[in-house]
């Protein structure tokens, strides 16, 4: 280009042809110095763009960096300030926006899957892969472009002071069809399949991860709930035990000790009320969060009646590890991009081999001096051979297949961490079951001992600090029968999530894990 500018600047213009001796070169006249100008002002214009117009200055620097080493830099407001910031408005069912609808549980999770931003994240990347599978399927149709436009054509004669020109119309259709290949087109599309499958198990892994963490959340408001009435009890029983220390304050039977000790008891329940209620506005909160709801919207639960049925029957783990092996869909995502690998490396592959394709191009001109329409038409069928590209083949096959081993690996590892999930949640459901019918019986002993204490101290026959002991193991047996049935629910819940069946329709005629939850309905619909 630059010998060009060159030639042009100086007034020499190589041309065969039109007026001039064939490989000689010519002086033209009028024309020849408009070029000379036009060459000058070119190469002017170009310097000019590329050099001067963006010469660098320090007061742009200060626009996106700190104005020194000393200083933090600011953001520029994305907004202006005061303008009012778009509210998001949160999707929930319309039959559930009616007057006097309930919301039970399910409803609850379908607001939270509607709202959660990870499954709305996987299911646009689902939709985008879906796109890429079919814009690939593309490839096993021909390709046509076409092309139009006008031209001037100047035929520049250097002896006289003007040449001739011509404007012509001219148009081009060209098509191109991959007729074989070696199965790389096959495996390009088998590649973006895969992809999509891997997306779509994602995105029942998100549904399945959101479904989870709404669970939890609900039996832990739950339980904080339960745990409100059980502080509430042994609040009115310290009471209880208050009064009746005072009654025998009064008749002379009871010291000032006795009196302190039984107020001391009253206080620490009080305290211990007052942290339980700020327990549970928090996880009310949470639970909102969880549903995709603003944290401060009204609205409650009814009060769960926590008794889980322990007396399930429970399969043997290796039961349940076979399921997780068919049912989970981040094992069977994970799987997918295995495959996904493996067509990879058969595109490229493929890419090292001939291939076959049909060429066809038709051209036509319309010339204005003649009138004459000139048209052209050309078809070939060509075997295109890669003789040499710097290796870049090559590698970029060794690349894909070293990242399918990686794949490998990762599956394998996914799988064992598997395996060790529905083992530890396994045990724990049976752990927490066996708690369930510990902890009734440790409520019903300390209920017991606790009335005993109580109708002793009251005949004069028993101690203070034996009713306050009392009380004490009491008011610890009510927390860990909560605690217990609690730690059931969210553990089948666990069990549930691993072995890939939560929120998953089962089979007609068998139960689904839902039907294991107790029933309940919100009290208050969210605004």
């Amino acid at each position: 280009m630059l010998a060009m500018l060159n030639n042009l600047s100086s007034g020499r213009v190589e041309k065969k042809g039109i007026g001039c001796p064939e490989r000689k070169f010519c002086r033209p006249g009028r024309q020849g110095r408009f070029f000379r100008l036009s060459a000058i002002i070119l190469a002017g214009g170009m310097l000019l763009l590329s050099g001067c117009g963006h010469r660098g200055s320090d007061h742009s620097l200060k626009d996106w960096v700190a104005p020194s080493a000393d200083r933090e830099w600011k953001a520029v407001p994305a907004e202006p300030p005061g303008s009012p910031s778009e509210k998001k408005q949160v999707d929930i069912p319309e039959e559930l926006l009616q007057a006097g609808s309930r919301w039970k549980l399910d409803d609850i999770i379908e607001t939270a899957l509607r709202n959660n931003p990870d499954t709305r994240a996987t299911w646009h990347a689902a939709r985008a892969a879906a796109a890429d599978w079919l814009a690939k399927k593309g490839k096993y149709y021909p390709e046509i472009n076409a092309a139009a436009g006008l031209a001037h054509t100047e035929y520049i004669a250097p002896e006289k002071d003007s040449g001739d020109s011509m404007n012509s119309f001219e148009s081009s259709m060209e098509l191109s069809w991959l007729l074989f290949d070696f199965g790389g087109r096959d495996a390009a599309v088998e590649e973006k399949r895969q992809a999509l499958l891997a997306a779509d198990f994602t995105h029942n892994a998100a549904i399945q991860n959101s479904v989870f963490l709404v669970l939890q959340t609900y039996f832990q408001y739950a339980s904080v709930k339960a745990l409100l009435k059980a502080s509430e009890t042994s609040l009115n029983e310290a009471s209880t035990n208050q009064e009746a220390v005072q009654e025998r304050h009064r008749n002379g039977l009871a010291t000032i000790a006795e009196v302190l000790l039984a107020k001391t008891a009253f206080s620490q329940a009080q305290l211990n009320l007052d942290v339980v209620q700020g327990r549970v506005q928090t996880i009310r909160g949470v639970l909102a969060t969880a549903m995709g709801i603003p944290a401060n919207t009204p609205y409650d639960i009814e009060d769960l009646e926590l008794n889980p049925p322990v007396d399930r029957m429970m399969e043997k783990v290796e039961t349940y590890i076979h399921q997780a092996e068919i049912n989970r869909p981040d094992l069977a995502a994970q799987k997918r991009q295995v495959e996904q690998s493996q067509a990879r490396i058969r595109t490229l592959d493929s890419a090292l081999n001939p291939s076959l394709v049909l060429e066809n191009d038709l051209n036509g001109i319309f010339d204005n001096q003649s009138d004459d329409w000139t048209s052209q038409n050309k078809t070939a069928l060509m075997v295109k051979v890669p003789i040499f590209t710097g290796y870049y083949l090559s590698y970029d096959a060794l690349k894909a297949k070293q990242e399918a081993e990686v794949r490998k690996a990762q599956l394998d590892s996914l799988g064992q961490t598997i395996i060790l999930q529905v083992w530890s949640s396994f045990f724990n459901l049976k752990t927490s079951a066996q708690r369930v019918k510990t902890s009734e019986d440790l409520l019903s002993s300390a209920l017991q001992s606790y009335d005993v204490s109580l109708g002793r101290y009251k005949e004069g026959v028993g101690g203070l600090l034996d009713l306050l002991s009392a009380q004490s193991t009491l008011e610890g047996a009510r927390a860990q029968r909560v605690s217990a049935q609690t730690d059931w629910y969210i553990s089948f819940v666990q069990l549930a999530r691993d072995t890939g069946m939560l929120w998953r329709q089962p089979p007609e005629g068998q139960e689904s894990i839902m039907d294991v939850f107790p029933a309940t309905t919100i009290k208050e619909r969210p605004q």
